[in-house]
């Protein structure tokens, strides 16, 4: 928020917003407007009646699409619009990164900004675990942060800042495994067997 100088005037783009969660944050902290763009029909409703049940839907506006295909006119007041875009671990699920950068930076006025929390590949990946990016994680042709430099800076962006924070996440997704481990019988009571050990393989696959 503050580095990207959020405020009561700007307006925000969530790519990938999911439940909503981070948009409303957003928009709670700085009071800034915000569009929360999701492809999944189901997470997209439930994300506005959440929204709603905050009674923030004055600031936080719910759009249903694809960034890649979507009509970019409808997402606020279309291209050249926002004052900032924000994804969190969504970029990696899109492998032509180009595009989607490129878009990005035609839905931001002058000077607007963008913040992404991604995947990166800093070392040369072993088959299995491109096997299980693509087949756990649903992400392929994850960039070196090479790569992900360049592609931000040919879609026209300036002063990029990478910030390294694999190890946190590290630390983070492992104890998230270990925790959930622990309260398996809880979870199974609320949640049945099938969901938990769907949830068990994708924990245990990004912590690896």
């Amino acid at each position: 928020i503050d580095d990207m100088k959020l405020d009561a005037s700007s307006k925000v783009l969530d790519v990938g917003s999911g439940f909503g969660g981070p948009a409303r944050i957003l928009s709670v902290l700085s009071k800034c407007s915000t569009v929360a763009l999701e492809i999944q029909p189901d997470i997209h409703e439930l994300a506005e009646e959440l929204t709603k049940r905050c009674q923030l839907s004055n600031l936080v506006k719910h759009s249903l699409g694809n960034i890649l295909d979507c009509e970019l006119e409808n997402l606020g007041d279309g291209p050249g619009s926002f004052d900032g875009i924000v994804s969190f671990l969504v970029f990696l699920h899109i492998p032509d990164k180009k595009s989607l950068l490129d878009i990005c930076s035609k839905m931001l006025k002058s000077g607007g900004s963008i913040f992404v929390e991604d995947f990166y590949c800093r070392s040369p990946f072993s088959d299995i675990e491109v096997d299980s990016l693509q087949n756990d994680v649903f992400c392929k042709d994850v960039p070196t942060r090479e790569e992900y430099i360049s592609y931000t800076e040919a879609a026209g962006f300036r002063g990029v800042k990478f910030i390294e924070k694999s190890n946190e996440w590290k630390g983070y997704v492992t104890e998230r495994l270990e925790k959930f481990k622990e309260n398996k019988a809880r979870f199974i009571e609320l949640h049945g067997e099938p969901t938990y050990q769907s949830l068990l393989h994708f924990y245990s696959a990004v912590a690896a």
